[in-house]
């Protein structure tokens, strides 16, 4: 049995692998605008059903394995006030101690659940929950609601339970340990806070080689004022979230905290987790065959002048009202109000044809194979999907917010020609929103300073759903659907990731 289980894993990756090469040439023919029913030239003697078909068994296949190598946990509602949703990571059946962590801003539980699967792998139980105002929490977020969840819960989990904080979640736990006593603490990323004293017995304190200054800077700080109990590391080429997704940062961890490092498996996670990526992506390229768009000849510096001046026109206009700010989701509503202003301003003197029923009913599907399988499936491992806790009402009015951007992106940028300067114009276009809203953020609106953090990030997800949003319009030749498509994925993710306030 043994034997055949050592089987197993090469002859998937060997799978895994070949799958990548199919993705390669697929995706290269996509974007060079090539006819893509799949012919010798682009991955053999495949058909595009056997290439579905490939795609589906891969997939089946990494979700299946990524399951087994999950610790047993559950999900509920520690009934304490306020209600703090959580997931809980069973360990050994004599577990070496119990763990608390606490996400950062703007994300979940979902964001640590790397961490909390390997702290549960080396023999601790683990209760990973969400703050007020973030993922599965029916509360609004403030920051005393935040710590009066985090005190509530110790005291619901046991005094001498081990808590672990990341970025806004460290932060939290230094402002406790100022008045409260911890037995150990393990503070990733804290943020800069106003601290004289931390009453802990034993703190491991950790960053980024790579992250922000403030953080860097912070954390000598802090451990002068722990001394003698903090230890410190800075995490070679380590970001903001390395300290909880990287396998050996997460590996070092674990050890320090008494249990077994050598027994986590973050990176099989994580490589099963890719390998589910990368195959979905192939099927929902697959499934979609495109066709080339007639082409046209444009200035790219003419666009992109377009696009600078509807910016400053979102710029001005939200320096006196946001006119989405009543969608109250932390820092973030400014972004939205950003992207709908500045989409009405490149809406006017856009053309475009009536969409057809067919190719938006063609949309929907698409955006809803994208939510259900990169989205829920995938995706729910490091972020929260679910449109729960009052996130439901939002979803279609930041789905409409984006249409006019979204629409005027398809009808000036897509059928630029050749599909080299389309592509180029799309990730400038991308890439010029976040200078924009970081100014409008620094002079106008500091309150939205989250958006300083995570703008690359947004910028990142914004070029890859332009990307994508092309594996729509070609098939259904419709700039309209192909808006349709992006609005509604980037509706529900935004809706399923912000701070509702």
């Amino acid at each position: 049995m043994t034997g055949m289980q050592n089987v197993k894993t090469p002859v998937c990756e060997n799978y895994l692998f070949a799958g990548v090469l199919q993705l390669a040439n697929f995706i290269s023919n996509r974007l060079a605008g090539r006819d893509h029913t799949i012919s010798h030239d682009s991955i053999g003697d495949v058909s595009r059903l056997r290439l579905q078909l490939a795609a589906a068994a891969i997939f089946g296949l990494a979700w299946m394995q990524s399951t087994r190598l999950d610790p047993k946990h559950e999900s509920g509602i520690m009934p304490i006030d306020p209600p703090t949703p959580y997931t809980r990571y069973a360990g050994q059946d004599s577990p070496r101690g119990r763990v608390l962590v606490i996400h950062g801003l703007d994300v979940s539980k979902n964001t640590t659940h790397l961490i909390s699967a390997a702290i549960a792998d080396g023999g601790f139980e683990v209760y990973a929950i969400d703050l007020p105002g973030h993922g599965d929490s029916p509360v609004k977020f403030r920051t005393d609601l935040a710590q009066q969840a985090i005190r509530n819960a110790r005291v619901f989990l046991g005094q001498e339970t081990i808590v672990l904080g990341h970025s806004m979640g460290a932060g939290l736990l230094l402002d406790l340990a100022a008045t409260e006593s911890f037995s150990t603490m393990v503070l990733l990323a804290p943020p800069p806070v106003s601290i004289s004293e931390m009453r802990a017995e034993r703190v491991l304190i950790a960053g980024g080689e790579l992250d922000i200054p403030l953080i860097r800077g912070f954390i000598p700080i802090a451990s002068d004022i722990g001394e003698p109990h903090v230890e410190s590391w800075i995490l070679p080429w380590g970001a903001h979230s390395a300290p909880i997704f990287n396998p050996v940062y997460i590996h070092r961890i674990v050890d320090w905290l008494g249990g077994d490092g050598a027994r986590t498996r973050t990176a099989a996670r994580m490589f099963w987790m890719v390998a589910m990526l990368i195959a979905s992506v192939t099927l929902g390229a697959a499934l979609f065959p495109a066709h080339k768009l007639d082409p046209v000849r444009a200035s790219v510096s003419k666009t992109l002048v377009h696009y600078v001046a509807a910016c400053s026109v979102a710029l001005v206009a939200l320096i006196f009202v946001n006119p989405l700010g009543w969608v109250r989701l932390f820092a973030t509503d400014y972004l939205i109000g950003f992207v709908f202003v500045a989409g009405l301003a490149l809406l006017a003197g856009t053309r475009g044809k009536s969409p057809g029923p067919w190719s938006s009913l063609k949309a929907i599907g698409a955006a809803a194979f994208v939510i259900a399988v990169p989205g829920l499936i995938i995706g729910s491992g490091v972020l929260h999907m679910m449109l729960s806790g009052g996130r439901w009402w939002r979803f279609p009015v930041i789905a409409l917010a984006a249409l006019p951007l979204f629409f005027s992106d398809e009808v000036l940028i897509r059928r630029i020609h050749p599909t080299w300067k389309s592509i180029l114009t799309g990730v400038l276009t991308r890439g010029l929103f976040v200078p924009f809203l970081l100014t409008g953020v620094l002079i106008f609106n500091r309150e939205s300073g989250l958006l300083i953090m995570i703008g690359p990030g947004i910028a990142v997800f914004w070029i890859a759903l332009w990307l994508a949003t092309g594996d729509v319009h070609r098939p259904t030749r419709s700039a309209f659907a192909a808006a349709l498509f992006a609005a509604i994925v980037q509706g529900w993710f935004f809706a399923a990731w912000f701070v509702k306030v």
